[in-house]
């Protein structure tokens, strides 16, 4: 028996037996008030119990002690009664009992000589609503359905349905929203779940598809989640997945679930970007918080999953399988449903410094939350060009750092070699301890040395634009801009390179302090239009030549 009802009760009871002056009263039998104090204790009390409740079992009256006794006419199959050591009787109810028992209890009350007098009250005992494991979310309404008014389900139960009707609009001073849902086909059996909160409760509105948990009761006629129910999903079903995720990682590698599953989690990282060719895309995905156990969807297809971010909430279908340890749904899985995030997707930050910073902080596994663009120069050829798959693995350094692009394409990639600048764009993660471009990145441009071609690059930016990537130029020192200035260590300058002039702004360096007209030198740093004037921006400096 689950619960117990405790009925708080006097347990001793005094009575005063008094003569007015004059003729005496008649006296009292009493073991006759004995009975009467039951009766009037237990008269008014509930007629209907749905779990152990508790009657005494010895009362006071003046100074004699009389004892109580309880019996009932049900079956002990349905109805028990056990005295304790408090002198309190439990009656034991069978809360399980699929069938409504009416029943009689009494109570014998017995003085000192054994005398004894009887008292007797109708009790009920409602059927009692049985959820077996697996029931249909139907098929639990249906079961609250029989509630009587008052009683409240053993438990707390998961429904999804679709929003119906707002009841009470949401409270930002209580923080809930009453509301009215539809389980399934069940438009007869409304099922309205008050006082509702949870993340998202304050954005509900009619047609939302919800999950909600809590207790059910049958308040005045009204099924209902009872105050304190709690949101938890709006879009898709909120199930208990931990059980998948469990089995998942108990399999041995090259071994697969023997049934497709269905998982739904929150994107926390692209490993592959979505391919127009092959019309799929590799995520990983993080099921209800649970960071200990990611799931990757290989080769994910569906409708939308070519507009896919982190931190969308997607439902897949597909066979689960352990590949070279990694736990992942397999190729062909399908992309169910959709939710995406209403949160702003992260920005890269503008100085490719800082990306590289945070690229090299990643712990092993991690990824930027934000794709990146860098320039670099081609270090390594790592695996040579591939006609069948059309690409390249190589190691680009940016800012003295490493960089693996693993198996990056576009159309320079066939003939990329070492020495050779190139743009890359997509996901940076730490695979392994090594820093990289995930598969699927590509080369947004590769970079002509030639210095004409810069410079005819330099004069195509837009105002205020900049190139991504530093660079060198040669040319000769036309005019003297800005003297130079011994407290700040630079100079601006302007040079003539392929016919054109380009401004080098706070010119630092060996050298600096003694340019003049007609000097050859070679400045390098990043190129930008400075209100429609090319420049070498702040920072520029000399490279001495030898």
């Amino acid at each position: 028996m689950k619960r117990s009802i405790s009925i708080v009760l006097l347990l001793a009871l005094c009575i005063s037996v008094f003569a007015a002056c004059g003729t005496p009263t008649e006296t009292v039998d009493p073991l006759e008030s004995a009975k009467d104090y039951i009766y009037n204790t237990y008269k008014n009390a509930s007629e209907v119990y749905i779990a152990d409740y508790k009657v005494i079992g010895q009362i006071l009256v003046g100074d004699k002690t009389f004892s109580v006794d309880w019996a009932t006419d049900a079956s002990e199959e349905n109805v028990k009664l056990v005295k304790g050591a408090d002198n309190m009787y439990t009656v034991d109810i069978n809360e399980k009992n699929p069938e409504e028992v009416t029943y009689t209890l009494t109570a014998t009350v017995k003085d000192e000589n054994g005398k004894t007098v009887s008292v007797s009250f109708t009790r009920r005992t409602p059927a009692a609503i049985i959820i077996d494991e697996g029931m249909s979310y139907e098929q639990i309404v249906e079961a609250a359905y029989k509630l009587e008014a008052g009683i409240t389900m053993d438990g707390e139960y998961r429904l999804y349905g679709k929003i119906v009707k707002i009841d009470t609009p949401w409270s930002d001073q209580y923080k809930n929203i009453t509301v009215t849902i539809q389980v399934g086909e069940l438009a007869d059996k409304p099922m309205m779940c008050y006082r509702l909160a949870g993340e998202g409760a304050d954005k509900l509105a009619v047609g939302d598809m919800i999950t909600v948990e809590g207790k059910i009761k049958n308040y005045n006629g009204t099924i209902e989640f009872d105050a304190g129910c709690q949101l938890l999903s709006v879009g898709y079903e909120k199930k208990d997945q931990s059980a998948i995720l469990e089995a998942a990682y108990k399999l041995e590698d090259g071994l697969s679930m023997t049934e497709p599953t269905t998982l739904t989690g929150v994107i926390n990282k692209i490993d592959t970007p979505w391919s127009d060719q092959y019309k799929n895309i590799t995520v990983t995905i993080i099921c209800d918080g649970d960071e200990a156990h990611p799931m990757m969807c290989y080769r994910l297809a569906g409708e939308g999953a070519d507009k896919l971010a982190i931190g969308d909430t997607i439902t897949v279908t597909g066979t689960i399988k352990n590949y070279k340890g990694t736990i992942e749904f397999d190729a062909g899985c399908t992309l169910d449903n959709v939710i995406k995030n209403e949160a702003p997707a992260p920005v890269a930050p503008e100085d490719p410094a800082e990306i590289v910073k945070a690229a090299f902080e990643l712990a092993e596994g991690a990824s930027l939350p934000y794709t990146c663009e860098l320039t670099g120069t081609v270090a390594s050829i790592d695996t040579p060009y591939s006609e069948q798959y059309g690409n390249i693995t190589v190691t680009i350094a940016v800012n003295d750092k490493a960089i693996q692009c693993y198996r990056l394409k576009g159309d320079a990639a066939a003939t990329l070699a070492v020495g050779d600048q190139i743009i890359v764009k997509g996901n940076i993660t730490n695979y392994k301890g090594a820093v990289q471009f995930g598969a699927g990145c590509e080369i947004v441009a590769k970079i002509s040395l030639l210095p004409e071609d810069i410079v005819k690059a330099a004069f195509e930016l837009a105002e205020g634009a900049s190139m991504s990537y530093s660079v060198e130029l040669k040319g000769e020192v036309v005019s003297i801009d800005t003297p130079y200035s011994e407290q700040y260590k630079n100079v601006t300058v302007t040079i003539k390179v392929a016919d054109k002039n380009i401004q080098c702004y706070r010119l630092k360096g060996e050298g600096a302090d003694k340019l003049a007209v007609g000097a050859m030198i070679t400045v390098k740093g990043t190129l930008t239009n400075y209100k429609g004037t090319v420049q070498f921006g702040s920072g520029c400096e000399i490279v001495v030549e030898g």
